[in-house]
């Protein structure tokens, strides 16, 4: 069970997506920060590390501004169709991840 600890994590990630009432910006940066931020990308199957790395990249554009985090800024900045895109990835890589551990 290689991924275990990632695909928990995952789940938890698109979970909160998908039940929050928040707006999309507002669920993509809550999944990131309380289940996806702190996995290092080595964690990561080969498959989806490349797709990570962008979504953290794309999440953590700007600078953090006085108290409020890097995620927080970035998605302030951020439109609903970048947050469809990058939710859509998450859930892409979950169910990548989901497929690797069903077949061992």
């Amino acid at each position: 069970m290689k991924y275990a600890y990632v695909n928990k994590k995952f789940a938890a990630a698109v979970s909160g997506m998908a039940t929050s009432p928040k707006n999309i910006q507002e669920r993509v940066g809550d999944a990131f920060i309380n289940h996806l931020m702190r996995l290092e990308t080595e964690e990561l199957p080969k498959e989806i590390r490349l797709k990570f790395s962008n979504v953290f990249q794309r999440l953590t554009k700007y600078e953090r501004i006085r108290n409020k985090e890097r995620v927080r800024v970035t998605i302030d900045q951020m439109s609903t169709d970048e947050g469809i895109e990058i939710a859509m990835d998450i859930v892409h890589m979950a169910d990548i991840l989901h497929s690797k551990l069903s077949d061992l």
